[in-house]
């Protein structure tokens, strides 16, 4: 419903949606909150003078008319313009005679004025139509997705472009780069929020105010030519279409705990709250679970439901993208009782999904709660298909940073423990909310360089690209990006631009290889992906590998699990995977379930095993060892 509201436009026939619900016409719509208390509403912006007024007049703005709705009230306004990108407010007058400047909450375009905060639309250009759907979606463990903060990602790229670069937008750079997605062999692209947000100063895109828009930054080209300018979603087809050519899919990332509310410019952030009289009426927004983030949605109306329902189904059904990751989930999930947040938000998608038949897209939660494992369990009850996986994360930072690994380590590589069968968890081992893993591990943080620690990594990239799970790689992990960022406080959302340089010096060469390679490895070993890892239940208290061999001891920093599945020719494909985390090369006993011819896929090598056993095997220093056989 909420997805048709906004402006419409036919041609050049042009129609202003504006809707309010209302409890006196259906009970349902809320059971907190009022009505808006509007006396009048117009429309202001620059698309006056072509109906003979003067552009951003009050005076000679139109009047929208007020209509019945079945669950509220709808107020509209039509007329015919020409071709243009056009950009405007809502002038609204309430009873108690107070009046102000507000945005429209469905409005499909940002403006690209920062100081004014403009919702916008489009008249002529490309419209938006026929986006096309991947062609093989697959199944969510069998993602490896790569992150992408769109501004970071193009930064340097536009830095350092020739003079063609003029008149393009962010998103025809990043399709100008997809060669090189497909280069490292990732089949998944997230993309951080790509929704409009509130303010001029540099965001990470968790600040929303209009969930129907892009960012304008991200496609406006800048471009004097009046067919780019009109071209700005198109942009995001555009992308979306190559990029589903090439066989990856397309993540978004929705933001839908909270809104930004400038309460020092009324007017000024998410339209719901400020087109209401007493903005403390609006059922939009409230109290819900205390997420301690900006204004929270309140869940506990149907009509924010129904909202938030219709915002994901428009990306869904209009961009035909493949999955959701959803931030925050802790601050909208009702543990207790039925959960009206994210629980009925993901079962009504799923029901949406399952009556269009669309099979295999991704509904994948951020559920950091402060026992690292409740996650899981919060993940089997919404019934999300997964869920973000910091364990193994924060794992590689304390090991890789302190040489030491903790038996504890074991719980955490054992991924898929506890998550109800089809779920997956999302593991990474950096991502956009901490310092690069290279950082991490050493860094200029502690006065050396990159060059001096990148190959602490290497171990941890074995271990995420041999896990069961959902792989999530962030943009320029696989050539050892570095920089810090602080764990709290207001510097942490800063630019971070993608060093894209690095990735052809000596350390980002070494490590994109090992990525490439490991990658292709999951790719071709789908019993890679399978939940299966021993061992299972590992007593941390042992500080050498268990009487099988497998763990970890200590004293050698050296890691041994196995892991197993069916292959794609249905045959049983059994792996031994082991990892020295040390700097010093390390000799082991590698035990094997079964003798016989075992590959080393990582080393290109072959072994014979006779007595379930090699003895004596040297491992190099942070490096490892894949070994794999087929029953």
């Amino acid at each position: 419903m909420y997805e048709e509201f906004g402006v419409v436009a036919a041609g050049n026939n042009v129609t202003f949606k504006l809707f309010f619900p209302d409890s006196n016409k259906d009970p349902a719509q809320y059971i907190k909150g009022g009505i808006p208390h509007i006396k009048n509403i117009k429309i202001v912006g620059d698309f006056q003078g072509k109906i003979n007024h003067k552009n951003w007049n009050i005076n000679t703005a139109p009047e929208m008319t007020k209509q019945d709705h079945p669950k509220g009230w709808l107020y509209d306004y039509k007329t015919t313009l020409p071709d243009g990108f056009y950009q405007y407010k809502f002038f609204v007058t309430f009873e108690n005679g107070e009046q102000r400047w507000c945005n429209d909450p469905c409005t499909k375009y940002s403006g690209q004025d920062p100081n004014h905060e403009n919702s916008a639309f489009v008249v002529g250009g490309n419209r938006v139509q026929n986006v096309k759907p991947i062609a093989n979606r697959l199944t969510q463990k069998d993602l490896i997705i790569y992150e992408i903060m769109i501004d970071d990602f193009v930064e340097k790229l536009f830095a350092h472009s020739n003079p063609q670069i003029q008149g393009k937008a962010p998103l025809d750079i990043i399709r100008e780069k997809i060669d090189y997605l497909v280069d490292l062999g990732i089949n998944a692209v997230e993309f951080m929020p790509w929704t409009a947000t509130y303010g001029r100063n540099f965001s990470w895109g968790y600040n929303p105010f209009l969930y129907f828009a892009v960012e304008d930054r991200y496609t406006n080209p800048k471009s004097p030519e009046l067919g780019a300018n009109l071209d700005r979603l198109f942009r995001l087809q555009m992308l979306i279409d190559e990029l589903h050519s090439r066989n990856i899919h397309v993540i978004m990332d929705g933001v839908f705990n909270h809104v930004d509310v400038d309460k020092n410019n009324p007017g000024r952030g998410f339209p719901y709250y400020w087109l209401y009289q007493n903005p403390q009426d609006s059922p939009f927004v409230g109290n819900f679970e205390g997420g301690g983030f900006l204004e929270e949605l309140n869940f506990d109306n149907k009509c924010t439901q129904e909202f938030i329902f219709d915002v994901c189904k428009y990306w869904l059904d209009t961009y035909q993208i493949d999955g959701i990751r959803f931030d925050y989930t802790l601050g909208f999930f009702r543990r207790d009782g039925v959960d009206p947040g994210i629980s009925r938000l993901i079962s009504n998608l799923r029901g949406y999904l399952y009556g269009t038949n669309r099979t295999n897209i991704a509904l994948m939660i951020e559920h950091l709660t402060d026992n690292r494992y409740q996650a899981i369990d919060d993940t089997n009850r919404i019934g999300a298909t997964g869920c973000w996986y910091d364990p193994l994360m924060f794992q590689a930072f304390d090991s890789g940073a302190s040489g030491n690994v903790n038996t504890s380590i074991m719980r955490d590589l054992h991924t898929s423990r506890d998550f109800y069968p089809g779920n997956n968890p999302v593991i990474y081992i950096e991502n956009h909310d901490h310092s690069t893993l290279v950082n991490k591990v050493g860094g200029s943080r502690v006065g050396v360089s990159r060059e001096e620690n990148w190959f602490k990594t290497q171990p941890y990239a074995m271990a995420l690209l041999t896990l069961p799970g959902t792989v999530l790689i962030h943009n320029g992990q696989e050539f050892g990006d570095e920089y810090y960022l602080p764990e709290s406080g207001s510097d942490r959302v800063r630019s971070r631009p993608v060093n894209w340089e690095r990735s052809t010096d000596f350390t980002g060469s070494r490590l994109i290889d090992l990525y490439k390679k490991l990658i292709q490895i999951r790719k071709d070993y789908s019993s890679l992906r399978s939940p299966f890892f021993y061992p299972d239940n590992y007593d941390e208290r042992n500080t050498k590998f268990n009487n099988q061999g497998y763990g970890v001891d200590i004293d050698k920093d050296v890691i041994i699990y196995h892991r197993w599945g069916i292959g794609k020719d249905g045959k049983l494909e059994k792996f031994i995977i082991v990892l020295n985390c040390s700097s010093f090369e390390q000799f082991v006993d590698v035990p094997f379930p079964h003798n016989g011819r075992w590959q080393d896929l990582l080393n290109d090598e072959q072994f014979q095993v006779e007595v379930y056993w090699l003895n004596h095997q040297k491992f190099n220093s942070n490096w490892g060892r894949i070994y794999y056989a087929k029953v």
